[in-house]
């Protein structure tokens, strides 16, 4: 069976020519994620305002065959300049972070029209955004690999959550219908 090592090197030879990069390679995995060193990814996610970032956490078991993969979604948004609420210029510093982990899926595009660069109108943002794109990718050469992919940790715990929670209305609902059918329902 494929290990980490073997996994991550098809992840990165399948991953030539797109914006994905395999990083933080470890002895039982590697990241998946937009390579934003590469000018030509930085300058697409820079200026067209792109405030979310995606990493797939790649976690490999050789002994058994087998492969998770958690996504980790990461936003950010800043400002920095002049603020004039209420008629009054102060200065503006302004940060904040969010973030989601387990089995994250968004698709998001944006396209606006206005001046570019050189004085032209026309469409200056075009792009659209799958995050399923890089798990896809991973999954195909997961597959081509012979490897089984597995539930992530956090898509566990999520699922048993709402298996509990499906159980709770289910019981709830078979006691009100056994209540209300014995006559005992206030």
């Amino acid at each position: 069976m494929a290990d980490a090592k073997q996994f991550a090197e098809e992840v990165r030879r399948v991953a030539a020519d797109t914006p994905y990069m395999v990083a933080d390679e470890t002895a039982d995995g590697f990241t998946v994620h937009i390579d934003v060193v590469d000018a030509q990814w930085w300058t697409l996610m820079h200026r067209k305002s792109l405030k979310k970032a995606f990493t797939h956490l790649v976690t490999v078991d050789p002994t058994n065959g087998t492969y998770t993969v958690t996504d980790r979604l990461v936003t950010v948004e800043w400002q920095a300049g002049a603020d004039v609420a209420g008629g009054v210029p102060r200065p503006v510093l302004r940060a904040s972070a969010g973030g989601a982990q387990g089995t994250v899926r968004t698709i998001s595009f944006r396209r606006e029209y206005a001046f570019d660069d050189q004085g032209q109108y026309g469409k200056v943002v075009d792009y659209a955004f799958d995050s399923g794109e890089g798990n896809r990718l991973i999954d195909m050469v997961g597959e081509r690999l012979g490897l089984e992919k597995k539930l992530n940790t956090t898509a566990k715990v999520g699922l048993g959550f709402a298996v509990l929670a499906i159980g709770s209305l289910a019981l709830g609902g078979i006691i009100l219908g056994i209540l209300a059918l014995t006559g005992n329902f206030p």
